[in-house]
């Protein structure tokens, strides 16, 4: 390969120059006509431990490139290889086309100022078979059937900062009997790639999705159709750069998926520098919320307070599991699969489906093997979680059904406060077990006298509770987290 370029960056922190804001610094480039191939090594030093994403558009500007290594510290060297048939992780094949190329160094996690050497190489050996970028994975329907199917939502694979390849993430998935998995490599759409290359040879339904992660916080969109820039902190200078004609904001992220007909998660808000503190986005635009996230540990206990806050707001957000699953194919601990799921009633297995259950909010996330049922009875009308109950007075009826479960609580929450709790046996004792209650007028509890919502949580009593009366909780006993069922009282409006 010959050398085109070589230039050097000083990547200051927590300050700007002629050639970077505080977020990014930029670099454009020269490309000639009759190249097939491109090589783009990236040479840095640290003595602390740094993480810089890496952004290539192409002169059409088109992102080539977008790899979230993980960080690391001392002398290192990161090599990207896009060819018109064939591209390294985190890259996009493609023709090369000549003009202006543009770098772009995402200064996400450092503590010092860093030296960066920039070599771009160019190879004139010419591919014939120039792939069409194409993803009929997007259309798959594995199963035509309604009903409940479970999966992930939250995977990382090689392709950014996850240890396994693509192949490898659906594998794991299928053995653990998934339904759907959403390998959400942050940045890059490569894994689409990926995934349409080995989809067919796998029982689980992919589902097209990636990772925002800005500063100030993450977050998934699911069901998309075409890359999304992800790109949204400190970002004016970039966006001029770039030629963009609006800059990204994670506002700008939401409108686009919903205009492709996909879905905007909050993830792991409470997880410290990744929480969520993006304090201007309008709530009413996240579609989904972490309501747990094994990651965390004992801090996921408090998602469930979190999600109570939003909804007595009269945010509606449905409430979702995650791994963040950096690994699958590890045996212990919060990346492997198996062990969070999150069941979703849907209308189909596709993604079009699951989508479509996911905004219907007949969803609920599972620890192990449990597994539930929590709908509600009114005025002769069933209703189900994420439904809303026409109120005009009178009692509401609950039923909280549990199977394959162990011995443990079960915690009504209506509209943010604890209504009653009851204990279970193990269901190798009982089977299938089910507990009615009714609300009446006086104990329904309406927010601004407008609406009201229930919710369950199920615990495992890992732990006996040394007085009577007393139930345990914590972040190791979480079984089951339903959706609400939302009570609107029409009454206000006669």
């Amino acid at each position: 390969m010959t050398e085109i370029f070589k230039d050097g960056i000083r990547l200051l922190y927590q300050a700007r120059d002629g050639r970077q804001s505080l977020q990014y610094g930029r670099l454009a480039f020269f490309v000639g006509e009759g190249l097939g191939a491109l090589e783009i090594s990236i040479s840095r030093c640290s003595v602390k431990e740094a993480q810089i994403p890496v952004a290539l558009f192409d002169s059409l500007g088109h992102v080539r490139i977008f790899k979230a290594s993980e960080g690391f510290s001392g002398e290192g060297v990161e090599t990207y290889r896009i060819g018109e048939n064939s591209a390294s992780p985190g890259c996009i094949p493609g023709p090369i086309p000549s003009g202006i190329w543009k770098l772009v160094l995402y200064k996400r996690r450092f503590f010092e100022d860093i030296d960066v050497v920039v070599k771009v190489c160019g190879d004139t050996a010419h591919a014939t078979n120039v792939p069409r970028l194409f993803y009929s994975f997007m259309d798959e329907v594995r199963c035509r059937t309604e009903g409940w199917y479970r999966g992930e939502l939250h995977v990382h694979s090689s392709e950014s900062t996850g240890r396994t390849d693509v192949e490898s993430v659906l594998e794991s998935a299928d053995k653990v009997g998934l339904d759907f998995v959403a390998i959400t490599d942050h940045f890059t759409a490569s894994h689409w790639l990926r995934i349409e290359e080995c989809y067919r040879r796998h029982r689980v339904l992919p589902i097209a999705s990636m990772e925002i992660s800005g500063d100030y916080g993450h977050a998934n969109v699911h069901a998309c159709k075409t890359w999304i820039d992800p790109l949204v902190d400190d970002n004016e200078e970039l966006a001029a750069f770039l030629d963009l004609r609006k800059r990204p904001t994670m506002e700008s992220i939401a409108d686009e998926i919903h205009s492709q007909g996909g879905i905007f998660g909050i993830n792991h808000p409470l997880s410290g520098m990744v929480g969520w503190r993006y304090s201007g986005f309008p709530p009413e635009k996240s579609d989904l919320i972490d309501l747990w996230a094994t990651p965390d540990a004992a801090v996921s206990l408090e998602y469930p307070t979190l999600y109570d806050g939003y909804l007595c707001q009269g945010y509606r957000m449905i409430g979702v599991g995650s791994s963040d699953s950096h690994n699958p194919d590890q045996k212990d601990g919060p990346w492997s699969f198996g062990r969070i799921f999150t069941y979703i009633h849907a209308p189909e297995l596709s993604s079009r489906g699951i989508v479509e259950g996911l905004r219907r909010g007949r969803v609920y996330v599972a620890m192990g093997s449990s597994k539930m049922d929590f709908h509600a009875e009114y005025r002769g009308k069933r209703y189900e979680m994420g439904q809303r109950i026409p109120y005009y007075g009178g009692p509401v009826d609950f039923s909280f059904s549990v199977w394959d479960n162990p011995s443990g609580n079960l915690f009504i929450m209506a509209s943010a406060q604890l209504f009653d709790v009851k204990y279970f046996n193990g269901s190798e004792k009982e089977g299938r077990q089910e507990y009615r209650f009714a609300m009446n007028e006086g104990c329904i509890r309406f927010i601004q006298e407008k609406f009201a919502f229930v919710r369950t949580e199920f615990f495992e009593d890992t732990v006996k509770a040394k007085f009577w009366g007393m139930a345990w909780r914590d972040a190791e006993s979480m079984r089951l987290l339903s959706n609400p069922i939302w009570i609107d009282d029409e009454r206000r409006s006669r």
